[in-house]
């Protein structure tokens, strides 16, 4: 048997908090606690016994602490967990605390002890470095959309857009699923940018962006701004038929934008859209699809306008040259 007077000391002389409660008396109350209870929370001997140990906690705890607490004590179970306490004063602290069953020779828990380490410094440098953290990782979602999103518009820039077309054309090409891309093209933007001037420019390149990506929601649709007034959209899983009609529609949308358009013959802004579909297979390149749609914009441009058109047969490149200056001083 250890010798009674040097565990008093050990208890006495304690750098941590010892308590022990009563779990045979009315609400469990305290019958001890040592010198170091005393130093750490501000309440003396007569102060702490005769008082459930929960007055510690100012009348607000966790409700999983508190689950986890009343599980174990139900269960005559011990725990552990670090709980915001309040001292004498009424500041914080944090206190870990552990705490065990005592049983008699039937095993019935007749007590519990309990032992206490203030562990506020530990928790306010665990704050610090999670806040840090959490700064940490908002800077890094700005940057990345910096990186990726257009910053007058806010859908994905020209660079996100080539990254991310080579991972759906890698995708479609293992699943043999059809992809639709659209070129889209601004009528007539330059006339009306040298009309209204460029902040009212740029408040429809932003009403057109808006316009597009409500068209677009699924998943697996993907908007950019491809340059200037150019918009590019890759619509995986969407066929010939569908893909028409999401076509046309676009350039309906946009007409009922009802931006006004002096130099347009129709007097509205509006749109022209190439679209192509294709189903990936190993050896096709994305860049063959990225033309198709390109060349299928400038059919729309060549058929007025304010209209959409399918990829027609490949034409040269210099004619693609050719057509793509053409369609630049028309615009």
């Amino acid at each position: 048997m250890i010798d009674l007077e040097l565990l008093q000391h050990a208890v006495m002389d304690s750098r941590d908090g010892i308590s022990i409660a009563d779990a045979r008396e009315i609400d469990t109350p305290l019958i001890f606690v040592n010198p170091a209870f005393e130093r750490m929370t501000g309440y003396n001997y007569d102060d702490a016994v005769g008082r459930n140990c929960r007055f510690l906690q100012g009348g607000a705890i966790d409700a999983r602490q508190r689950g986890v607490m009343r599980a174990a004590v139900a269960q005559g179970e011990g725990f552990s967990e670090v709980l915001a306490n309040y001292r004498k004063d009424g500041t914080l602290f944090w206190n870990e605390l552990s705490v065990s069953p005592i049983h008699d020779e039937n095993g019935a828990v007749t007590h519990y002890i309990g032992f206490q380490k203030d562990v506020t410094q530990r928790v306010l440098l665990d704050e610090q470095l999670r806040a840090r953290n959490r700064d940490l990782e908002s800077a890094k979602r700005a940057l990345e959309e910096l990186v990726t999103l257009d910053a007058l518009t806010g859908v994905y820039n020209r660079r996100h857009f080539d990254s991310r077309l080579n991972t759906l054309w890698k995708i479609s090409t293992r699943a043999a699923e059809s992809m639709a891309i659209f070129f889209i093209d601004i009528d007539h933007f330059k006339a009306y940018n040298d009309h209204f001037g460029h902040q009212k420019g740029d408040e429809a390149l932003i009403d057109v962006a808006q316009t597009l990506a409500e068209s677009f929601q699924r998943g697996s649709d993907f908007l950019a701004r491809y340059g200037g007034e150019e918009f590019v959209v890759v619509a995986c899983g969407m066929d010939r038929q569908p893909a028409g009609h999401f076509a046309d529609d676009l350039c309906r949308r946009v007409r009922d934008l009802a931006l006004r358009n002096p130099n347009a013959p129709s007097g509205r802004l509006t749109i022209s859209v190439g679209y192509t579909v294709v189903t990936p297979q190993p050896g096709m390149a994305a860049d063959a699809a990225i033309k198709r749609a390109d060349e299928a914009l400038f059919a729309a441009k060549d058929a007025g306008r304010n209209c959409a058109r399918s990829a027609p047969a490949p034409v040269p490149t210099v004619a693609v040259a050719e057509r793509r200056q053409r369609a630049s001083l028309d615009s």
